[in-house]
């Protein structure tokens, strides 16, 4: 089964949504390939014997409930794909794996007959938008200010917004969720290091080494090192660096953004350090991945704003209601 779309559904405009064509036998296949690598992983399932008759007979309902028995054991199913596809790539080469043309459940009727879901690429739904005069004018000014920051500054902004451009052209949500986290690093750098606090530290650390250096006996030169290990691990996390400039930024409900940024870091510390690909990307009930990636876009990309424009304003109406404002009032671009 092949499917194409078009990546974006445009305003006004005609847009592919999707076209799917399925071949039993993959030679008669348009794909513009000759190769094909299939991985199926299936389990036995006992069911009714009406439900069985009732799949048998193609009724439509049938299907339906022995796909969904399928989808209650995917997390297992997927594990075997991937272990299997991951096994190909690595031992033999990456391109027998390399493009996922379609995954679907499938409930086998005979040998060589099933039912089998479909699931297609997504579409993001664009916003009709126009630049207008005084739009124009506002970029002008602006990008005149970024003109003439300072070499540091323009470096530090164009390593966060190079992130943020990879966040927004990136379509898998996982991979997305994760690279909106790098801006945020970037910004977050200067936070966490008083200059008088950190002066202080250092001067109640050396009077410890001393100490351990002059009393420590055989042992002083161990328990130098577990110390120093200790105090290069004495930074804030990144959540407290996030609260501590959100404090200090004030933009409206800081403080329910401070409180989704820890939950969000504890699911990419999972992601990164523990490989729990399926994380639930979820902070209340009712919201998927998709919606939970937007808030966390949200969130990069108004403090971003605000540490590089000290405004925090941000025009972004997929989710949001126009926040942009210059001098008290609102603005249109």
């Amino acid at each position: 089964m092949v499917s194409r779309s078009e990546k974006y559904v445009v305003p006004g405009e005609a847009s592919l949504m999707i076209t799917t064509e399925y071949k039993k036998d993959a030679l008669e296949s348009s794909y513009p390939r000759h190769f094909f690598t299939e991985i199926l992983c299936s389990k036995q399932v006992e069911v009714s014997e009406d439900l069985s008759q009732a799949f048998h007979a193609k009724v439509p309902s049938a299907h339906g409930e022995l796909l969904r028995l399928a989808e209650q054991d995917a997390k297992r199913l997927k594990t075997a794909t991937d272990l299997i596809a991951g096994t190909i790539g690595l031992r033999f080469h990456r391109q027998f794996v390399i493009e996922v043309i379609n995954e679907n459940f499938f409930a086998m009727r005979t040998a060589d007959d099933y039912a089998f879901n479909q699931f297609g690429p997504g579409l993001e739904v664009l916003d009709g938008i126009s630049l207008n005069s005084n739009g124009a004018e506002i970029l002008h000014q602006l990008l005149e200010g970024v003109g003439q920051a300072t070499p540091e500054a323009q470096e530090l902004g164009a390593a966060a917004l190079a992130w943020l451009l990879r966040a927004w052209r990136e379509r898998d949500n996982i991979s997305k969720f994760t690279a909106l986290f790098i801006p945020i690093e970037i910004i977050l750098a200067g936070y966490g290091d008083d200059p008088n606090k950190e002066k202080e530290k250092q001067e109640e650390a050396t009077q410890i080494r001393n100490l351990l250096a002059t009393h420590g006996g055989s042992e002083a030169n161990d328990l130098l090192a577990f110390f120093n290990r200790i105090m290069g691990q004495q930074r804030l996390s990144l959540a407290s660096r996030f609260e501590e400039m959100a404090k200090q930024a004030q933009i409206d409900g800081w403080e329910a953004d401070v409180v989704a940024f820890k939950r969000f870091n504890s699911i990419r510390n999972k992601l990164l350090h523990r490989g729990e690909q399926q994380v639930q990307l979820v902070i209340s009930v009712g919201q998927n991945i998709e919606e939970e990636t937007r808030q966390l876009e949200d969130i990069a990309e108004r403090y971003v704003s605000w540490a590089l424009f000290r405004d925090g304003a941000v025009y972004q109406s997929r989710w949001r209601p126009l926040r942009n404002k210059r001098q008290g009032e609102k603005i249109e671009q």
